[in-house]
């Protein structure tokens, strides 16, 4: 028997309405444009202030597998660590683990979020839990944005927004951010927020659902989505990891994915992709390729107090088992290697790093080491001499 389709004009509204909702997704709201929290002037001196390597710190492990750490930096000078940790990425085990760090050792650390305790905060169905992004506000409230995935894989993801009143052990306020109007799917987090001078969080945010791009949202310290906007379309950028450089100016790097095609002969080697804004996040640069290669793989990003950036990544067109800091003083247009962090064999994983800075101007770093755990390192910022 012949299938019978509905009559065209049936579908006509339906797909009215849907080019509709996508024309208007990503569009800022009336009103005054955002502003970041500036960062202190730079430290001027005659010479480049340099990173020497500082303590290291393998957190515990209690799964097989952990991967996509965060770091939130409290004022105190104490860090909490993020991951996921199950028996692989993806399985239904999957919990979110903390630690807490002081004085550059692993002082406690807990299972602070499984997809049970997140069920019954947001009344939906949680089959899985990743990519997590910890955040201590300059108020000293601790944030939490969790990916969570009720149907499909990754691009059926939803971010919901958590508060902490006690440094992590227990979580309430659960929202879930509506961030796309398809259902409210495929969008995620990874990089580390953005205080904003009026008290608001800027967020990095990314859909991965049909297209991969960056998406900046601004949201209200108990978690209202105040507004987004789009990144423009690159090829397959993601994961945008934002540094401000003044009170409306900012700088995002960006993951450059793939379509899971063999390049072919003669083919651009991928690279970490380079975006700006000049009005507080309102509007963004399409982005353009940097000097530094990417194989598909997460970057971080950080200002440090002498103004340059300091970039987290595998410098690599293909695998991920180096692991180094680069350093730009043209806000990213050009880098030049800082250190080399880790360097194994292919195959070896070094990968997702997350940067933050420490009260003192230290950077923190931490990063999946194999899969099999999450290695935190610290960089003091050396003085530089005349």
């Amino acid at each position: 028997m012949p299938v019978r389709l509905p009559h065209a004009r049936s579908r006509l509204p339906l797909v009215v309405l849907a080019a509709g909702i996508a024309s208007a997704a990503g569009r800022i709201p009336p009103g005054p444009a955002a502003a970041f929290v500036p960062p202190a002037p730079a430290v001027q001196a005659a010479t480049r202030a340099t990173l020497v390597p500082g303590g290291t710190v393998d957190l515990p492990a209690p799964t097989p597998s952990a991967h996509a750490s965060s770091i939130a930096v409290r004022p105190d000078g104490s860090a909490l660590v993020a991951w996921f940790a199950g028996t692989r990425e993806g399985a239904r085990d999957v919990h979110i683990h903390m630690a807490e760090l002081r004085g550059g050792a692993v002082v406690a650390d807990w299972p602070a979020l499984d997809r049970a305790q997140l069920q019954a905060l947001t009344h939906r169905v949680v089959r899985k839990l990743g990519n997590p992004v910890v955040w201590c506000a300059p108020d000293g409230q601790l944030h939490l944005f969790v990916v969570s995935v009720g149907i499909g894989g990754w691009s059926g993801s939803a971010v919901t927004h958590l508060r902490s009143p006690d440094g992590g052990r227990t979580w309430g306020d659960a929202r879930r951010l509506v961030l796309s109007p398809l259902l409210n799917l495929g969008t995620l987090v990874r990089a580390q927020p953005v205080a904003m001078a009026d008290g608001s969080i800027g967020l990095p945010a990314y859909h991965e659902f049909i297209h991969k791009r960056g998406l900046w949202v601004q949201l209200s310290p108990d978690g209202h989505v105040l507004r987004t906007a789009a990144m423009q379309g690159g090829p397959r950028s993601l994961q945008p990891a934002v540094a401000p450089l003044d009170g409306t100016r900012a700088v995002a790097m960006l993951r450059r994915g793939s379509d899971g095609r063999a390049a072919g002969p003669g083919a651009t080697p991928p690279a970490v992709l380079r975006t700006v804004s000049a009005d507080g996040g309102a509007h963004w640069t399409a982005p353009e390729a940097t000097d530094v290669p990417n194989p598909d793989a997460g970057v971080a990003l950080l200002r440090l107090p002498d103004g340059s950036l300091l970039l987290a990544c595998n410098p690599l067109a293909r695998g991920r088992h180096v692991l180094s800091l680069m350093r730009s003083t043209d806000d990213g247009l050009t880098w030049v290697n800082e250190s080399v962090v880790e360097e194994g064999s292919p195959g070896d994983e070094f990968s997702y790093p997350c940067l933050a800075l420490a009260p003192d101007g230290s950077a923190i770093l931490s990063y999946t080491l194999r899969r099999e755990r999450i290695r935190v390192r610290t960089f003091r910022i050396a003085e530089a001499t005349p």
